[in-house]
């Protein structure tokens, strides 16, 4: 519960503390003992201006601004996800599959074919060593394209979504994410 005095909607006193708004009163000689009202938290908000209003009449946040902070959050959360990348691996074991993956993937493969190897030992994303052959590289690589590229679809399905929204409400409630449910 919260006591206050609304002008046009906003409070320009409101307080827990009914006995300290009427000691403020005499300060603010336009305002009256009989100008505060109680309100339960649920008829009041908070407007993106920081001060309190009766509900549904806050002023938001400009749609563009938080547009404009949500890309910047989805970059942010981008970045993370493919420098964090791993997989589970058809092979049998969870892989790393970011781009110095993808690299170290791809030069091994280049180096069994050069040299004619037919395994070779391979550093899985826990650090375990698994002998791995020609064929389960190769394997993997398509895994690790393939996770990035689900990653790469999950970005650009999210920043339509965000310069599709009409609302900051609707903005608000976008997650963004990049976990394996969300590719």
């Amino acid at each position: 519960m919260k006591y206050g005095i609304v002008e046009n909607h906003k409070f320009i006193l409101i307080d827990e503390d009914r006995q300290r708004l009427e000691n403020t009163i005499p300060f603010m000689p336009k305002l009256k003992e009989t100008d505060i009202a109680p309100y339960e938290d649920r008829e009041i908000e908070r407007g993106a201006d920081g001060a309190w209003y009766e509900k549904g009449h806050a002023p938001q946040r400009p749609l563009e601004e938080v547009k404009t902070e949500k890309l910047a959050e989805l970059e942010t959360a981008f970045n993370t996800a493919s420098q964090e990348a791993h997989c589970t691996s058809s092979v049998g074991f969870e892989i790393d599959a970011d781009e110095t993956a993808n690299r170290n993937v791809s030069s091994l493969i280049v180096a069994m074919e050069a040299n004619g190897e037919e395994s070779v030992l391979f550093c899985a994303y826990d650090n375990t060593f698994h002998e791995v052959t020609l064929d389960q590289l190769r394997i993997m690589q398509i895994e690790i394209i393939t996770h990035a590229r689900a990653v790469y679809a999950r970005k650009w399905a999210l920043r339509e979504a965000i310069a599709a929204a009409q609302s900051v409400v609707e903005l608000e409630s976008l997650s963004i994410g990049f976990s394996e449910e969300n590719e």
